[in-house]
């Protein structure tokens, strides 16, 4: 499937390379302002039995979202961990549609963070999720 025309402007292969997302993406990302969009396009490799796309590769999104935002908020860039994630799914996605993700951050500071995630087609709602994360502390030597 050509993503030719399909993939929303601004968007580009997300810079994080790490194998799982690899393996599931290719995932987009787009900064927008002090947020970082993700994204993807529906194919088949997304969509479990029932044609829509799995829970497991829209939960995978939300996680990486509101990971990134939290790890890149307010300038800084540190390594984080999910410690919880809850979704709630509100509608499907089908094989063809671009499914893009909102993220709010209501904590961005000190060892553990939080924020918020919304997966939307177009105007529809798709999932809801929030998040913990910690910050990997490093350990000091000597």
């Amino acid at each position: 499937m050509s993503t030719e025309g399909l993939i929303p402007e601004g968007f580009a292969p997300i810079f994080m390379v790490e194998p799982f997302t690899t393996r599931i993406g290719p995932i987009y990302s787009k900064e927008d302002g002090e947020q970082f969009r993700l994204g993807f396009l529906v194919d088949a490799s997304h969509l479990n039995i029932e044609k829509v796309v799995h829970g497991g590769m829209l939960s995978t999104v939300a996680d990486q979202a509101i990971g990134v935002n939290v790890a890149h908020a307010n300038g800084q860039h540190n390594d984080v961990l999910t410690i919880h994630l809850s979704v709630d799914f509100i509608s499907p996605a089908f094989l063809g549609e671009w499914v893009e993700t909102t993220t709010t951050l209501s904590k961005v500071n000190g060892r553990i963070r939080f924020g918020n995630c919304e997966l939307r087609v177009k105007d529809r709602l798709v999932l809801k999720a929030s998040a913990i994360f910690a910050a990997r502390v490093t350990q000091r030597v000597g």
